[in-house]
């Protein structure tokens, strides 16, 4: 057999090692001249990642651009789901991928650098391909294994990719045989964000480098989301998404003292045996998992100005980094408390960055104890403007992006409609940060009914609900099963002070 040669030089590919281009180069100057001529073998270099693409609809060609940088080999069979199954096997057998004919495909034989097109025994050779004198073209036979045509199977380099469809977007027979002759992974999702199920973090995970495509409509932050499942560490009770994939019930208090709630009551590791046990009592009533949780309070309100002169006052960070080591070797989650006086949440928040970059620690905000700049404790209930809210979650989310870490749940105490003005603002959008409204009434039980469905109410789309239950203050304080009962929708934090 004569090799016809190609019209152009191979293109060098974006990133590809100095060793692959090599490869190509000696294919493209290899001598083809005479009936003894050693014919070039052929390759195929997979595109570098991690990068991670969205396509709107399954275009076979369009998903061969997204996973190939070229190859100087390809199978070409009609756009119809049989033609496509048959030529699986011949694909595998080479090491080829296979493209499907359509518009669009002379142009990505070009951008691929093929050399020989593979055609099916009884398909007619496309318009693109019969057109071109620069190919060689080779009919083989699917069901004869005996027949290797010259140069293959094919060389391939570059780390295997993934594709992943949303259930909106049935991939069909002919896009996974694209994909599976482009060494890429095929994988279903069940819910457009890949950091939710288990299957596609696992793929994700065990193909780090490989590029991502993504099929149908899993949104904006796509790219986002596949880097934070293959890069993340997952949260106690597993997974990276805090909600719905558990439920949590949380001590609150500080740790220098009983008098602020009940984890105080105690140290570290019988706070952690109490949070358990307290947690335990509502495995049995909740479909999800139950993860027990500390809620510690990280600034307290005073009632002395203190030297900055904010009425709050921080602890140090040394103080509280035992009970987040403590809670993070038990699997329990912890959200930092911030009772910012004068001050403001945002500077409150940065305080404690060494902390938050843990991927076990939360955030929450308490407005009760947020103060005007000519204001005194207990003159009124406090409040916060929804900007100074959203400036702390635009922190966070991007804290989150960039140490690589899980979604955060950012907790906002509320007991009523007035501490925090324009909640209908909220940047719910934030998509590393799980917002949580946290209704903090005591009293009676239809008291806290009351604030409950006031503050239930016109909630912005996306925000979760977390209840508190009051040890001495609640009459009477629910137990687990009258608060998975009465209280409706059911928390998704509950917390005991």
């Amino acid at each position: 057999m004569t090799t016809i040669p190609r019209r152009t030089a191979l293109r060098s590919g974006v990133g590809l090692a100095a060793g692959v281009a090599g490869v190509g180069a000696t294919a493209a100057c290899s001598p083809t001249e005479g009936p003894d001529a050693e014919v070039p073998p052929h390759t195929v270099v997979l595109r570098s990642g991690p990068a991670a693409d969205l396509l709107d609809r399954a275009d076979p060609l369009l998903l061969v651009r997204a996973l190939l940088e070229r190859a100087s080999a390809v199978v070409v069979v009609p756009a119809q789901d049989a033609w496509a199954a048959t030529a699986a096997p011949v694909a595998a057998r080479y090491a080829l991928p296979v493209l499907v004919d359509g518009p669009g495909l002379s142009e990505e034989l070009d951008r691929l650098g093929v050399r020989t097109v593979l055609l099916l025994s009884g398909t007619d050779s496309p318009a693109d391909v019969a057109s071109r004198e620069d190919l060689e073209v080779r009919e083989v036979d699917p069901d004869d294994p005996g027949t290797v045509p010259d140069g293959l199977p094919a060389r391939r380099s570059g780390d295997p990719g993934l594709l992943l469809h949303g259930p909106d977007a049935d991939p069909g027979a002919v896009l996974e045989v694209v994909a599976a002759g482009c060494a890429a992974e095929v994988v279903p999702l069940e819910d457009p964000d890949p950091r939710s199920g288990p299957d596609a973090r696992a793929g994700l995970r065990s193909r780090p480098r490989g590029v991502v495509v993504g099929v149908g409509a899993l949104g904006e932050h796509f790219a986002a989301r596949v880097r934070t499942a293959r890069a993340a560490p997952e949260l106690p009770g597993g997974g990276l998404l805090p909600f719905p994939g558990r439920r949590m019930v949380a001590l609150y208090g500080h740790p220098s003292t009983a008098g602020l709630g009940m984890l105080g009551e105690q140290g570290p590791a019988a706070s952690v045996e109490r949070a358990r046990a307290i947690a335990r009592e509502y495995d049995p009533l909740l479909d999800e998992q139950v993860v027990p949780a500390f809620e510690l309070i990280a600034t307290v309100a005073t009632a002395g100005a203190g030297g900055d002169g904010t009425y709050s006052q921080p602890t140090p960070v040394e103080t509280l980094r035992p009970w987040v080591d403590a809670a993070e070797e038990a699997g329990i989650y912890v959200v930092l408390d911030l009772q910012p006086g004068r001050s403001s949440f945002l500077d409150q928040a940065r305080r404690y960055t060494t902390l938050l970059r843990r991927p076990h620690v939360g955030l929450a905000l308490d407005p009760e104890w947020r103060l005007g700049p000519d204001e005194l404790p207990l003159q009124r209930v406090g409040s916060v403007g929804i900007d100074e809210v959203n400036a702390v979650g635009r922190w966070l989310d991007e804290l989150v992006r960039s140490e690589d870490l899980p979604p955060k749940v950012l907790t906002l105490h509320q007991f009523r409609t007035s501490m925090i003005r324009d909640r209908e603002d909220l940047e719910t959008g934030l998509d590393a940060v799980q917002w949580l409204v946290h209704a903090d009434g005591q009293g009676s039980q239809g008291q806290k009914q009351d604030t409950w469905d006031a503050l239930t109410a016109d909630l912005p789309d996306g925000v979760w609900l977390g209840w508190k239950n009051f040890e001495d203050e609640d009459a009477p304080m629910l137990t687990p099963a009258r608060t998975v009962a009465e209280v409706s929708p059911t928390p998704w934090f509950v917390s005991y002070q």
